[in-house]
C-alpha cells in the first residue's frame, strides 16, 4: 500500500466510524433494538457511497467488495450500543450533550464523504464536469442520513432543518476548484473538509436554517 493509499484509507476509516458512531446515536435515541442501532448505523455510513456506486456504474459497491468498512461500521455501533446500555441513565440524563456530540461526528463525516466522493467523481474521469463532481460529492456526504431518516419514517434531515446539503455544495465545490488549479491534493482535501466542518457547525450553534414557508398558526375553531 503506498502512502497515498494509506492516508485515504485512514480518511475514509474516519468518515465510516464518524457517520456510524452518528447513526448508531440516532437510532438509540429512536429506541430501536440492537439490530436496529446497527442496520442504521452502517445505512448511515454506507449508504451514501453505494448510490454513489450504483450512480457511476460502479458494481458492486466498494462496500460489497471489501469487507473492512462494513465491519468497521458494524463494531462501531456495537460499541456505541454497548456505552448507551450500560451508562443508560447518564446517556438519557445527558440528551442535551450527546445530540451536541452526534452533530460534531455528523459534521465530521459529512466532511469526508463529502470530498471522498468528489474524489471518486474526479477518478472516475469526470473532472471537467464540475456539476457532476458536486452531485455525487452531495449524493456521498448526505445518502447515508437520508435513507436512515427513510427508514425511520421521518422527512429527512437534510430537507428540513439547518444548512446540511448546502454545506456539502460548498465543500464539494471548494474540493473540485482546488483540484482543478492545481492546489495539493491533501492539502485540498483538508481545507474542503474543514470547510464542511465549519459550515455545519456555525450553523447549528447560531441555528441557521434556509428560508422556508411559515404559516401562521391556525385558530382552533370554537
Amino acid at each position: 500500500m503506498s502512502v497515498e493509499e494509506l492516508v485515504r484509507f485512514i480518511f475514509e476509516m474516519v468518515g465510516t466510524v464518524a457517520f456510524a458512531i452518528s447513526g448508531a446515536m440516532v437510532a438509540i435515541k429512536k429506541r430501536v433494538d440492537i439490530f436496529g442501532v446497527i442496520v442504521l448505523s452502517a445505512m448511515t455510513a454506507l449508504g451514501g457511497g453505494i448510490v454513489r456506486d450504483i450512480l457511476i456504474g460502479h458494481l458492486p459497491p466498494t462496500m460489497f467488495s471489501d469487507y473492512r468498512y462494513v465491519m468497521v461500521a458494524v463494531i462501531t455501533s456495537v460499541i456505541v450500543f454497548i456505552v448507551a446500555y450500560i451508562f443508560r441513565e447518564s446517556y438519557k440524563k445527558s440528551e442535551k450533550t450527546v445530540d451536541e456530540v452526534n452533530n460534531i461526528f455528523d459534521a465530521l463525516g459529512l466532511g469526508v464523504f463529502t470530498v471522498m466522493g468528489a474524489k471518486v467523481a474526479i477518478e472516475s474521469g469526470f473532472t471537467v464536469n464540475g456539476i457532476l463532481v458536486v452531485c455525487l460529492a452531495v449524493v456521498t456526504g448526505v445518502g447515508g442520513g437520508l435513507i436512515r431518516d427513510v427508514m425511520l419514517m421521518e422527512i429527512p434531515f437534510v430537507l428540513k432543518k439547518r444548512i446540511y446539503a448546502v454545506a456539502s455544495i460548498i465543500g464539494g465545490t471548494a474540493y473540485h476548484l482546488m483540484y482543478i488549479h492545481n492546489v495539493n491534493v491533501r492539502l485540498a482535501s483538508v481545507i474542503a473538509v474543514l470547510i464542511v466542518f465549519s459550515v455545519r457547525i456555525f450553523a447549528t450553534a447560531f441555528k441557521l436554517d434556509l428560508p422556508k414557508v411559515r404559516f401562521p398558526k391556525e385558530e382552533k375553531s370554537v
